[in-house]
């Protein structure tokens, strides 16, 4: 087979990481799996030479007036379908609705059948993916039960035009304890007893303001909590205003992006995701992988995730629920060990296995070629 996977940029992040592990396992198996989207530091033509630079970004709302928009998804898709002939590409992977846009222009007469992924969307504008998506797409992927849900009552999506699909993620391997307890120690310091962590972009869809505003309302009752964010971000300027203004700066430490956000997910008591929107996050799963349990919003496919043996979820943006969760989850170290240990064995799931996930897409697009 000969696929494109097509994404709309390439900065570390969760749905690149999907994209590039799909792409890569697909190629193991003997397919020919090209990439194109607007480069970044995970894909660009020094990374893979089977990269194609389509300025995709500019498709997204961040590239100006609807017009303008419209203009670049035109540009794009004439510098898609070149790529699409050399490469002689027999179907497009499209992750997200700007990609999907472009893809479907790139495809006009082609006969190639054009996929998409939904990887989540705040709720206001699954409306519009479902839009895009029934104009471009053969058919509509969402790793998230509840997603596909609301793709077909608020998208419009027809409930035999979208599959769920597991999302495939590596083990990372368990950091040497001695490397966990020199972490703990460091991030501790002399007065925490307890380690909030949570690894992600610092942008506003995964509420970092929501985590600061949490974090204080639980430290005033706990003052040995201490919380440690791992990431960056386009909101890493306001989060300095966020913390000054809250005044939990102590307490409160931003590490920036990290190659080895595992180590830290290993020496948390408690992983911590306050998302405004979600399909199936990633993180979570790398957290069980550590023994760790979670708290986060319920978000789409979370609640399918995180479960009280392993954590708790609460409602998007209710930062008094996830204060007193944060105090509940950490005040008993025994029930935390029971969370831990299941949290273990969830990680072990087939589900999440990259081999099992990459087969099931391996058979998928095999049958959208027969289709074809």
């Amino acid at each position: 087979m000969r696929i494109l996977q097509l994404c709309t940029d390439f900065p570390a992040g969760g749905i690149q990481r999907h994209v590039l592990d799909l792409g890569s396992g697909i190629r193991e198996r003997g397919h020919h799996v090209a990439y194109a989207g607007t480069r970044g530091a995970w894909m660009n033509e020094t990374v893979d030479p089977l990269f194609t630079h389509i300025d995709i970004f500019k498709v997204t709302k961040a590239g100006g007036p609807t017009l303008l928009r419209l203009l670049n998804a035109i540009k794009g898709g004439i510098s898609l379908r070149r790529t699409l002939v050399k490469e002689r590409i027999e179907l497009v992977h499209a992750h997200e609705s700007a990609p999907a846009l472009v893809a479907w222009l790139a495809t006009r007469g082609l006969g190639l059948p054009v996929l998409v992924t939904f990887h989540g969307a705040e709720p206001e504008r699954i409306t519009e993916f479902g839009r895009i998506a029934r104009l471009t797409a053969d058919l509509v992927i969402t790793p998230s039960y509840n997603s596909a849900c609301d793709l077909a009552a608020d998208g419009g999506v027809p409930k035999d035009k979208v599959v769920v699909m597991g999302l495939g993620v590596h083990k990372r391997p368990r950091p040497a304890i001695p490397d966990v307890e020199s972490l703990r120690r460091e991030l501790l310091g002399n007065d925490g007893k307890t380690l909030v962590v949570t690894v992600a972009r610092l942008a506003h869809q995964k509420g970092i303001d929501h985590l600061i505003a949490a974090a204080k309302l639980a430290l005033a009752t706990n003052p040995a909590l201490r919380f440690v964010v791992v990431g960056d971000g386009p909101q890493r300027d306001l989060v300095k205003e966020w913390l000054d203004e809250a005044g939990v700066g102590g307490s409160v430490r931003f590490v920036g992006h990290s190659e080895n956000a595992s180590l830290y997910m290993a020496a948390a008591d408690l992983f911590f995701l306050p998302s405004r929107w979600e399909s199936l996050p990633i993180t979570i799963v790398e957290a069980f992988q550590q023994a760790t349990p979670v708290l986060a919003t319920d978000t789409a496919g979370v609640s399918e995730l995180v479960t009280e043996d392993v954590g708790a979820v609460v409602h998007i943006g209710d930062i008094e629920a996830m204060a007193s969760s944060l105090l509940f989850l950490t005040s008993d170290k025994q029930r935390l060990q029971h969370m831990s240990e299941a949290a273990l064995k969830r990680s072990e799931d087939e589900r999440f296995s990259p081999r099992h996930v990459q087969d099931s897409f391996e058979r998928l697009y095999e049958q959208w070629l027969g289709r074809k």
